[in-house]
């Protein structure tokens, strides 16, 4: 190689070199800077010190020494080329992160190196009062109506976004590299400032504001969608999921820690695993969610592989773990393995999305639980709203389907004396020589050709939870239907009258309760 040839190839080393330190300094500083909010200060020493630090680089003659030692060796000049090709293209990529621009203020997203390898697919869905937006892989942005037809938004970015919400007409979308998009008419998607490069997990609202978790423990607080602030988390775990409801907010990591907060700004810390050591099952948790009062956590139990964790808690301090012993009449562990990826709540039984397109009920009744496999794809998120239940997952794909429709309605009978001694209603379907000979104590006599009539009556409240039997299942699963068809959404059915080990009665006494 002659001297130029080698001059030039150091000179180019050079300029890339420069313009990778140049990029990684810049970011460091504007990190440091922005997170006490000195926009102006940084703006003006970033560029100075980073250029101090380019001129100190290039000072240095190793490189040039490293080419000319390589090149000066004939039968390692290939060997050469290839190795110095290879750090610079090592360098470069290593660079994939959001840079600010100097005069728009704007996020341009760097695209990730590795989404050819992401499988293509959904990974949230919200609902906007009208619609349903779903996103993912490769910057999807899709609107999905109640008939099932789709409309692709226009792309706002490549890289993956990993969930979505929609809060007062404000469309929040979060996620590779701490990409924010934000839409105010419901189409237009724009990149936002989020004052960080980590991944962002998830989304939610708190009294009016938004609040967005991710990689390193990272949390960020918007009043607006639009302006972001960091938020001092506490821990450097991974923050998988965030949710709140009007009290307080939650967040979990996989690694059993529970985040909570009263005002979305100062946080403290629970180890479940830790906390309930020898009290429970050990787990790793996947996502959280809440339902009026109610958080719910699904996850898995780190020493039974393949099995479903699924917890509940008011206040974040008192679990409880929702036991799922039996599915579809079966030991749960013959179903197995099940992964827990999100959960919502139809009237008072659990929806779980799972892998291999399974869709797990999740009743009060510990071996009443119910699993349907209704597709062959990964369910990654699910949301009921509007009467419906929504579900994505990977590939782009969806389904939307009326809420109950994968509902469990048989119940034990132990849990039928706990909810009748909550406040539920045992309901006798039977002739009245039948009712009269035995019964179950306390129930109340409604024979099925008079339902229409007498359960408005008798149970003018379509809230109340209302199990029926008769002497076989038969009769009581028809007045289960009726009852369905009357608006009447607790409703179960409890079998024949020899499925009841308890308190019975005899007697010709009034049916009324």
């Amino acid at each position: 190689m002659t001297n130029n040839a080698r001059d030039n190839l150091s000179r180019i080393i050079d300029n890339l070199y420069i313009d990778v330190i140049l990029k990684h300094i810049y970011r460091f500083f504007e990190d440091v800077f922005l997170l006490n909010n000195i926009k102006t200060i940084s703006l003006i020493i970033i560029p100075i010190i980073s250029l101090f630090f380019c001129r100190a680089i290039k000072a240095k003659i190793m490189r040039r020494e490293l080419v000319c030692m390589i090149c000066k060796i004939p039968t390692l000049k290939k060997l050469g080329f290839l190795i110095l090709t290879a750090l610079l293209v090592t360098m470069t990529v290593s660079c994939d992160s959001q840079i600010l621009l100097k005069n728009t203020g704007k996020i341009q997203p760097m695209e990730p190196t590795d989404n050819s390898k992401q499988t293509e697919a959904y990974h949230a869905v919200c609902y906007d009062g009208n619609s349903y937006i779903a996103v993912g892989t490769n910057g999807r942005i899709d609107r999905i109506k109640s008939d099932k037809t789709v409309t692709n938004l226009p792309p706002a970015t490549t890289l993956s976004l990993n969930d979505v919400i929609s809060v007062n007409g404000t469309d929040i979308a979060v996620g590779d590299v701490g990409i924010v998009l934000v839409a105010k008419d419901g189409e237009n998607f724009k990149p936002v400032k989020s004052k960080t490069t980590k991944p962002l997990y998830s989304i939610t609202s708190f009294r009016e504001a938004f609040l967005a978790a991710g990689g390193g423990g990272t949390i960020i607080y918007s009043s607006d969608g639009k302006r972001w602030t960091k938020i001092d988390s506490g821990i450097k775990n991974d923050i998988l999921s965030i949710t709140a409801n009007e009290r307080m907010c939650m967040a979990i990591t996989r690694e059993s820690q529970i985040l909570m907060s009263n005002d979305g700004k100062e946080w403290s810390v629970l180890d479940y695993n830790k906390f309930y050591d020898g009290l429970a099952e050990p787990c790793l948790f996947r996502n959280v969610y809440t339902e009026g009062d109610m958080f719910f956590v699904t996850g898995e139990h780190m020493n039974i592989p393949g099995s479903p964790a699924i917890m509940s808690t008011y206040d974040g301090e008192l679990w409880i773990e929702h036991a799922i012993n039996m599915i579809n009449d079966k030991l749960s562990e013959e179903l197995f393995p099940i992964t827990a990826n999100a959960i919502a709540v139809d009237t008072d039984q659990l929806v779980v999305a799972c892998n291999d397109g399974k869709l797990l009920t999740v009743t009060d009744c510990s071996t009443c639980n119910k699993l349907d496999v209704i597709c062959d794809k990964n369910i990654n998120d699910l949301v009921a709203a509007n009467g419906l239940i929504v579900l994505v997952g990977d590939e782009y794909w969806f389904d939307i389907f009326q809420s109950g429709n994968y509902r469990q309605y048989s119940i034990s009978a132990a849990q039928a004396l706990e909810d009748y001694n909550n406040g539920a209603y045992i309901v006798d379907v039977r002739s009245y020589e039948d009712y009269s000979q035995l019964r179950i104590k306390g129930s109340i006599h409604i024979p099925l050709d008079k339902l229409e009539v007498e359960l408005e009556r008798l149970i003018p409240d379509r809230s109340s939870k209302i199990i029926f039997y008769c002497a076989k299942g038969v009769k009581s699963q028809t007045a289960l239907e009726k009852a369905l068809l009357m608006g009447y959404d607790r409703v179960y059915n409890l079998g024949g009258i020899d499925d009841w080990p308890y308190d019975t009665e005899t007697g010709n006494i009034s049916g009324d309760r």
